[in-house]
Parts: structure tokens; sequence; C-alpha cells
């Protein structure tokens, strides 16, 4: 598994989440290394790491570099 993210916050991790699966891509989210990181600070759910298989990595940085220049996740019709 590779670190697609790193210090996202739970709510932004979750919809990142949605994106890869529409695309077929499985990830987890797990509890980020990131010093003061408690829900006093960031609120609900903290920040977390948004891992993918090794064998999609390179598929998962596509879809977001895409979403990058496009500034929106494409509509289905």
């Amino acid at each position: 598994m590779k670190v697609l993210k790193s210090g996202v916050p739970e709510f932004e991790a979750k919809m990142f989440q949605e994106i890869l699966l529409k695309e077929g891509i499985f990830s987890e989210l797990v509890d980020s290394h990131f010093a003061y990181t408690d829900s006093v600070y960031f609120g609900s759910g903290g920040l977390v790491d948004i891992i993918v298989p090794d064998e999609v990595f390179d598929e998962a940085v596509q879809i977001f570099e895409d979403l990058k220049k496009t500034g929106r996740e494409e509509m289905d019709e």
C-alpha cells in the first residue's frame, strides 16, 4: 500500500475515497501521524492519510491530477 494523500481532513478524505471508488479503486483511510491532530485542534475526525494498493497508485495519482486540471469531478449523464 502507498500513501496517495497525507494529512487530509477526514471529511475531505471521504470525498476523495468516493471519487476513487467511482473509478474502481479501493482505498483506505488511516490516522495521520501529524502532531496536534486531536479533535481540539482539527474538529471531529482529525487528519487521515489515503492509501491505495501499489498496483493502482499511478492510476489514482492521475485521477487527482485530472481533477486539478478540470477543477471538479466530471458529471455522468
